[in-house]
């Protein structure tokens, strides 16, 4: 059963979102699924009962279609290396436009870290709050909510750049450089034909770099697979 968190907001896990895919919910209208496809594939092969699933794009899409709902994907891994900062703004924006018209629902795959982390995000926009304070007021909410260490970090990064990723700010530029020097850590001790295919897979992003542009594909439009991918 999702959390309630605020008016309007609830974080939750992936049983949550299935439920509401599955059997609609009176108050949610808006889903911010923070999962990579490759958990929500796990999930719907462990999953018994029921025809929906939340990884199955055709059935989400007529779920989505009947029921109203809105979705926006982002694909975060709980890792302490996970790229969030760049995710935010898009994150804080479908929440507060979601809330406005109706419900939304954040969730990750046990609804502890990633979610958390996301919604500490919004709660220190909108309310003016410090990380500790954010983090402090959600567990008011939800008590067992734990973000990684990578991504408390990430946050007070936001709080200290006045709670919006400024991609001109020394602070971003310094997180950037540190999160390419971990792509080219692991291209330069990856075997030869390994290390051709993580080149690959990664030089739009190493190319951003240089641009400090944002990257990934995020779409929050109604028509939009339930899967969203991107290339980090």
């Amino acid at each position: 059963m999702p959390y309630l968190v605020r008016e309007n907001l609830f974080l939750g896990n992936i049983r949550d979102a299935t439920e509401v895919i599955r059997n609609g919910s009176k108050e949610i209208t808006h889903i911010l699924c923070a999962i990579p496809t490759k958990e929500i594939k796990v999930y719907d092969a462990g999953s018994v009962g029921g025809s929906a699933s939340v990884g199955d794009g055709s059935i989400s899409f007529r779920a989505g279609k009947d029921l109203k709902l809105e979705r926006m994907g982002v694909p975060l891994r709980d890792r302490h290396d996970e790229n969030l900062l760049d995710y935010l703004d898009a994150c804080v924006d479908f929440i507060d436009k979601g809330r406005k018209k109706g419900s939304v629902l954040v969730h990750c795959f046990a609804g502890v870290s990633r979610s958390a982390s996301i919604i500490t995000a919004y709660l220190m926009r909108t309310e003016h709050l410090s990380q500790e304070d954010a983090l402090g007021s959600l567990r008011q909410s939800c008590e067992f909510v734990c973000p990684n260490d990578g991504f408390l970090h990430q946050l007070k990064m936001y709080e200290e750049m006045g709670f919006k990723v400024d991609r001109a700010s020394p602070i971003y530029k310094s997180f950037r450089l540190k999160v390419l020097g971990t792509v080219l850590f692991f291209l330069l001790h990856l075997p030869l034909p390994l290390n051709l295919l993580f080149f690959i897979e990664h030089l739009e992003f190493m190319l951003s770099y240089f641009s400090f542009s944002s990257f990934g594909n995020i779409r929050d439009d109604e028509s939009a697979p339930w899967d969203i991918e991107s290339r980090l």
